[in-house]
Order: C-alpha cells, then structure tokens, then sequence
C-alpha cells in the first residue's frame, strides 16, 4: 500500500468551559455545546473543525462542575494558520460566553491563556482571596 506522509508542526488551541449557566442556574448538554458549535462554524467564514471533550473541574471538596475543554488543532489537511485559529477560537469562546451564561471561559493555546469574564454576571460571583 502506497500513501502520502506530511508533516507541519503541531498546534492546538483550546477553549475550557462549564456546564451551569449563572444566571439561571440551567445545566447544558454536551449535545447542546456541540450543536450551538456547529452553528458557529456555519456562520463564520471558514470551518475550522472541533473536538469536544468531556471534563470535570474541582477545587478541593467544596466545587466540582462539568464542563468542556473544546480544541482545533491544525489539522495538516485544510492549511489554516494559528492566527485563523485563535481568531475562530476567540470569536467561538466569546459566543459561547453569551450564549450559555458563562461567568468565565478560558481560551488556551502553548504560548498562553486568555480569561474572557462576562462582566454582566461576574460581578455577582463571590471570589476567593487569593493565598
């Protein structure tokens, strides 16, 4: 069997979001994640596809929420840049915070992390002092 190998370096850029809106205390389906995703692929002006992943986070004892770490990587076949990516990611993020009463959603890549806060809910949500 014959094939082509191609090789790129790797990149992959990451969105981690919750499950509970904090606005109406509403818990979301991956399935809902995962449509409203597709939905801003359609809408955007190119298609950048997406994993989406179940996850859990904790701090210690007292908070464990489900949420989502959603990834693009560059996959070698369709030849998009890292700037299209954290662009498509960025805008998705931003969408995703509206859409589903995020409070925070981070967005990741291996140089560094941007925190999108939802100014019209964070305000409400009681923060920890910092040790």
């Amino acid at each position: 069997m014959q094939y082509r190998k191609e090789y790129r370096k790797f990149y992959e850029c990451k969105i981690y979001m919750g499950s509970v809106n904090y606005s109406t205390k509403d818990v979301y389906s991956q399935d809902e994640i995962e449509l409203y995703c597709g939905q801003i692929q359609e809408e955007y002006e190119y298609v950048i596809p997406l994993r989406i992943t179940e996850t859990t986070y904790i701090s210690e004892l007292t908070y464990q929420e489900k949420g989502w770490e959603i990834a693009a990587i560059d996959y070698p076949k369709l030849r998009f840049t890292r700037k299209q990516i954290r662009n498509f990611m960025r805008h998705l993020a931003e969408s995703l915070l509206d859409k589903f009463g995020q409070h925070i959603i981070c967005v990741s890549d291996k140089d560094e992390i941007m925190m999108l806060e939802n100014k019209e809910i964070f305000p409400s949500i009681k923060r920890l002092p910092y040790s």
